[in-house]
């Protein structure tokens, strides 16, 4: 598989010169050219032309890399920048820039980060200053003694330290590709009337780090010997540094043997004009030596100090010498012997051709650091993936009813998918099922609607953090209020994905609203969907998620005849008549009591009628409904049968079933998919969710809501039908159910909708 194209930021302070801006450079257009969009913020410099030529964006940032208040600006426009670009790959390579880049990473969503890597460019002092740039989730180093020291000095998992040495352009810096032109350019410009003589070159930075002081205290020990030495960096950027060096000069006597020739933008070229090179840094290693990969690049020999980064670059008698550092001496004795035998300094520059070419390339290093990009990315990716998601489901309790089933079916979709579900409820006679399916539950009166509820709010923020729950879904209000309050209290980038599900028809008001808060909103139906939009204004993120069945739990063929006999004689049902049922919840909402009615206006006296629903749940209710079929003669014809745990065995009881709300219609009617499933043909009341699920002379029959003679018409009508005419019935409404309705779709397009969310959220939080 061809790995995607990256977003790649660099940091540093400018882009004038040095080891640091080369190398960011050569990664920044590798990864251009590559195919990855490559950025670099800096405050600026000579570079950025080079940069920008060759592809990629260079961000302007004054004060980026400025110790001072203001470079604070860019922490949180920095935040928005890796949010808003998408950025892959945040690449820190010096400490104040890196300081602010890894503040404006921490506050980013953990799932929404870049992935984050530091490059140790140096001995930097061991401070908590410079421990800054151990804090990528990946820490490069650019030598083995750079990996030392980190190890040594801050103790990180080596694991985490990843070689890469630097590396030089080997298209740039060939003999074969400078031509005669530029290097004449330069010998007339700083070689005037000493065209024959030996030169010595230093190039680097004109600071005490860079050894020229050295240099010229070394040169001054053999001035009698002609050569003439070349110090090549800016002379503007250190003027103390650069007037104390032109003292020494003239102090020895050297003014017209060492020269301060100023920035060279064609070291290829420079490096052609030299017998042997000069890495003098003595006070302090170098961490690499990038200098001294590229001169012997152009076949010079290079005289450097032994310690740090040139012990790995220069081999002392193959491909230069190694000096003791702070020691002209030392350096004056190799000095000699370089320019007292040039057969054995030209020898030495094709060695040294020959070394670097097969080690420290910056092919090699791009490749290398992209190789590293891609490692990281697929770590992050690896991670973010579906199976490590905590999903936390809030509802009141876990007894009977839709919402219910859907979530210990949301929880079993989860674990078997590698997921943690977890559900808090008030507990419930579906606990003991829900955990056997891997769920863990945590039970919490959070459905009680008094303020005793409200104690519950920071023990649940302490279970969401302790867990890292990254999706908190809200299934009722009570405890959607409870939850919401939770997750306010949480910074913001420690929050989980908040959805909500409207499971019904709430009255409108400011407590139902609630339900409208999600960062994501599922509707069980298009009528509770647009319930939504016209009672609370929310259209986005929205989703029309329809509820579903266990298709394979809610299968007549899955249910062995046992079951149904048990149920048939605990229930004293009469095989020889039709079974008209009703199932639900004993409430008013379910018009137990408007069916009852229309059974006065049925014509058909050749049926039985059994409500099923927990009698202990509504008492008063069921008292009620006792009542009306005691004082109206139905006790022959109807008997309420209490609650039972077996629903598709006393599906397959009944020839038709019912759904009757009337005072308020059914948000999806799960019940009535549930007999749709099992076969059988329903009616149900015209409106709410029973007009997507119902197709009327289809399936079932929809009849008009709190109209008992309509009603009975359409029992009549199906009472009158033939065995056969009804299971066609029965047949359509499964074909219907396996089509559109199952558990397995709206548990898939739930998962779905919690991942969609999860990768727009970033851009979301910006």
């Amino acid at each position: 598989m061809v790995p995607r194209q990256l977003t790649v930021v660099q940091v540093l302070p400018e882009l004038d010169e040095g080891g640091v801006e080369g190398e960011t450079l050569d990664l920044a257009i590798y990864l251009a050219k590559s195919g990855h969009r490559s950025i670099v913020i800096s405050g600026g410099g000579r570079l950025v032309p080079q940069l920008e030529k060759n592809g990629c964006i260079h961000i302007l940032w004054p004060y980026i890399g400025e110790k001072s208040l203001r470079c604070l600006q860019y922490i949180t426009k920095l935040k928005r920048f890796l949010v808003t670009e998408r950025v892959d790959i945040l690449h820190l390579r010096s400490r104040l820039p890196a300081w602010i880049g890894y503040m404006a990473w921490t506050i980013i969503p953990e799932q929404c980060r870049p992935s984050l890597i530091t490059t140790f460019h140096g001995f930097y002092s061991v401070n908590s200053y410079s421990r800054i740039m151990t804090k990528g989730e990946r820490v490069v180093a650019v030598s083995e003694t750079i990996k030392r020291h980190i190890i040594e000095n801050y103790g990180i998992d080596t694991g985490n330290i990843t070689l890469i040495h630097g590396g030089f352009d080997v298209r740039e810096f060939s003999p074969d590709a400078v031509s005669a032109d530029r290097t004449r350019v330069l010998r007339e410009k700083w070689l005037p009337g000493s065209e024959k003589k030996p030169v010595i070159i230093l190039p680097g930075r004109l600071t005490q780090l860079k050894g020229q002081d050295l240099l010229i205290e070394s040169l001054a020990l053999i001035k009698d010997l002609d050569f003439i030495a070349l110090l090549i960096g800016d002379t503007d950027e250190n003027p103390s540094f650069t007037k104390k060096l032109q003292e020494r000069i003239r102090f020895h006597g050297l003014d017209k043997r060492i020269r301060l020739v100023g920035h060279c933008s064609d070291m290829p070229a420079a490096f052609m004009l030299a017998d042997v090179v000069v890495s003098a840094s003595s006070t302090q290693p170098e961490a690499f030596g990038k200098v001294a990969i590229e001169a012997m690049a152009m076949e010079r020999p290079v005289i450097a100090t032994a310690h740090g980064g040139s012990m790995e670059t220069v081999l002392p008698g193959v491909t230069g010498w190694l000096v003791t550092p702070m020691n002209p001496e030392a350096m004056a004795t190799a000095v000699i012997e370089a320019l007292g035998d040039l057969g054995k300094t030209t020898e030495l520059g094709r060695q040294g051709r020959l070394w670097v070419t097969e080690r420290f390339t910056a092919a090699a290093m791009c490749e290398k650091t992209l190789a590293l990009y891609h490692e990281l990315k697929e770590i992050r990716q690896e991670a973010s993936k579906p199976r490590t998601l905590t999903v936390m489901q809030l509802l009141p309790e876990l007894n009977s009813g839709g919402v219910e089933r859907g979530t210990l079916e949301m929880g079993r979709f989860l674990v078997e998918r590698g997921h943690k579900s977890i559900v808090v409820s008030g507990g419930g006679r579906l606990v003991d099922q829900l955990e056997r399916d891997g769920s863990d539950h945590f039970q919490k009166n959070i459905g009680s609607k008094s303020p005793a509820a409200l104690l519950h709010i920071w023990p649940l923020r302490r279970l969401m953090k302790k867990n890292r729950v990254s999706v908190l879904h809200l299934r009722s209000r009570m405890p959607a209020w409870v939850g919401y309050i939770a997750w306010k209290t949480l910074p913001k980038k420690d929050r989980p994905l908040l959805i909500t599900t409207f499971h019904g028809f709430y009255s409108v008001n400011a407590y139902s609203a609630i339900m409208a808060k999600g960062d994501g909103v599922i509707a069980v139906s298009k009528s509770i969907q647009r319930h939504i939009s016209q009672s609370y204004h929310r259209d986005g993120n929205v989703r029309l998620i329809f509820r579903g069945v266990d298709a394979d739990v809610f299968n007549p063929n899955a249910v062995p005849p046992e079951r149904v006999d048990t149920l048939v004689d605990a229930w004293q049902i009469d095989r020889k008549r039709p079974v008209l049922m009703l199932p639900g919840r004993l409430t008013r909402l379910k018009g137990q009591e408007f069916f009852l009615q229309s059974l006065h206006h049925v014509t058909s006296a050749d049926y039985q009628a059994i409500l099923v629903g927990d009698t202990r749940d509504n008492p008063g209710y069921t008292a009620e409904l006792n009542d009306y079929i005691g004082k109206n003669n139905l006790a022959d014809k109807v008997r309420l049968v209490g609650y039972c745990s077996d629903m598709p065995a006393a599906f397959l009881i009944a020839d038709i079933v019912l759904s009757t709300s009337s005072l308020e219609p059914e948000a999806f009617g799960r019940t009535t998919v549930e007999a749709m499933a099992m076969g059988k043909p329903v009616i149900a009341t015209a409106h709410g969710g029973s007009l997507e699920t119902v197709v009327h002379k289809e399936n079932g029959w929809l009849v008009k809501p709190s109209d008992p003679k309509a009603l009975a018409i359409a029992i009549d009508e199906a009472l009158a039908m033939s065995r056969e005419q009804l299971q066609q019935y029965g047949e359509n409404g499964r074909k219907r159910v396996s089509e559109q309705f199952t558990a397995q779709a709206m548990c898939e397009q739930t998962l779905r909708f919690y991942q969609e969310l999860h990768a727009t959220r970033c851009s979301l939080s910006n």
